[in-house]
């Protein structure tokens, strides 16, 4: 085993892709030597993030690791939600990301392997950044008064290296996570069926289409190319072809008509849906980034915009700390724990609020789609929260208060049509909610002091 010394590297990230590559970018650029290992560069075609907001979309223009042509892909205004009313297709309720500044906010969707190899081959270029393709984390020691000391397996040979600071973006199924003892709740929601199909048919085109039904979520989206994806949730013990066929019912014709031709032609991708709640963040002179530090229903598509905020929150801590690498960790965990509460417990809600069958959540789900159909500003705080703009567990509060108030706009429509006690028992989730979440708030406020 040959050895590195501590100065050679300041920073070890385990991992290339979104989450590593803004990380390096980042870091690079307070002067720190960064060292990224990425053991498959070429994980070919699969199911993984691809629609990035318009934060994420700002964060990697401003590192230097995209630019408005490159890479290529297609350009997303918003969302186009379409409710579950019994069963029936029903228009789809528009939420525009808006604007800010004066100009027109937009995210992009670039598909995940052409993303992932653009960031590695650009963050590459990098002064001060080293890239290990095909290597990979295979030990991690903790010594005293040096932290953790990582393994590098590369070309067939470990290789021991000390940094200051090492980095897991390897992740949701994180091997670093792992290997330093950082345990997790893991609860599994569902998989995903996903394909191609020509976007000509393709509804709302510049919106990313979300489909609510009892059956799970799916989307549709163009990807460039004249090209469109199509994802179906197949929920947990359900059977794939039925869960399909429930999906498209609700799709338009003739879009419903090209799914079904490319489905007849082969076998689609497949994905699973977790949630992943890391007991911490960081353990001594080691930091998670991106999905290896946790993971939600992929309902609000925040996961690449998440991983990016990621980088910007570790940048500045290391910034603010004037590199005291212990403080910086600290604050890095304080500040990422809000982040991802807030994340993690926005997608909690709407999933529940679409796809639980009970007149509770039949209630909110009315509540919420009243709330943007009448409010325009509810409209730009819901994508403010949806596109991680805003990330305060304080505003998913007030919003979710907001959203409530809608219950006595429907009261006359409940009860024509159900009774006063199903309407008094969704009320009263809906209160009790929103103390928890007021709650919630305060002791995260409580905590950081």
């Amino acid at each position: 085993m040959s050895s590195i010394e501590l100065g050679e590297w300041d920073v070890l990230i385990a991992g290339g892709s979104v989450a590593g590559s803004a990380a390096a970018a980042a870091l690079s650029g307070l002067g720190l030597r960064v060292l990224i290992v990425e053991p498959d560069p070429d994980p070919g075609r699969r199911l993984a993030g691809e629609l990035i907001h318009p934060p994420g979309i700002d964060g990697l223009r401003e590192l230097g690791l995209i630019r408005d042509d490159s890479p290529r892909g297609s350009v997303v205004n918003g969302f186009a939600i379409f409710p579950f009313n019994d069963g029936e297709g029903s228009p789809a309720t528009l939420l525009p990301y808006g604007e800010i500044h004066g100009r027109r906010r937009c995210g992009r969707v670039i598909e995940h392997s052409l993303l992932k190899s653009h960031l590695l081959k650009t963050v590459h270029g990098f002064e001060r950044v080293s890239v290990w393709l095909g290597a990979r984390v295979t030990g991690m020691e903790h010594e005293d008064g040096k932290g953790y000391v990582a393994t590098v397996t590369h070309e067939g040979a470990d290789t021991r290296v000390e940094a200051r600071l090492i980095i897991g973006a390897d992740g949701p199924m994180s091997q670093l996570r792992k290997m330093v003892g950082i345990s997790h709740v893991t609860q599994r929601y569902s998989g995903m069926i996903g394909l191609e199909v020509d976007d000509a048919h393709l509804p709302n085109p510049g919106y990313g289409n979300i489909f609510l039904n009892p059956a799970g979520v799916s989307y549709a989206y163009g990807i460039g190319g004249g090209r469109a994806r199509v994802m179906f949730e197949v929920l947990k013990g359900a059977d794939s072809k039925e869960s399909i066929r429930e999906h498209l019912r609700l799709f338009p014709e003739p879009f419903r008509g090209d799914i079904e031709a490319v489905l007849a032609q082969g076998k689609p991708l497949a994905a699973a849906n977790y949630c992943i709640v890391p007991e911490a963040s960081v353990k001594a002179n080691v930091a998670l980034i991106g999905d290896a530090r946790g993971c939600c229903h992929p309902l609000t598509a925040s996961g690449i915009t998440a991983a990016v905020k990621d980088a910007f929150v570790m940048r500045d801590a290391l910034q603010a700390t004037g590199l005291n690498f212990e403080a910086a960790l600290k604050r890095y965990s304080v500040q990422c724990g809000r982040l991802q509460l807030t994340r993690r417990t926005l997608a909690e809600e709407l999933r529940e609020a679409f796809l639980a069958q009970t007149p509770e959540a039949e209630l909110l789900s009315q509540c919420i789609f009243s709330y943007w159909r009448n409010s325009p500003k509810g409209r730009q705080a819901s994508m403010a929260l949806l596109s991680t703009l805003d990330s305060s567990i304080f505003s998913l509060a007030s919003q979710y208060a907001l959203v409530g108030l809608q219950a006595f706009r429907l009261l006359p429509q409940w009860l024509s049509a159900k009774t006063a006690g199903d309407w008094l028992r969704g009320v009263a989730q809906l209160v009790s909610k929103s103390l928890k979440f007021q709650q919630d708030a305060l002791s995260q406020a409580l905590r950081a002091k």
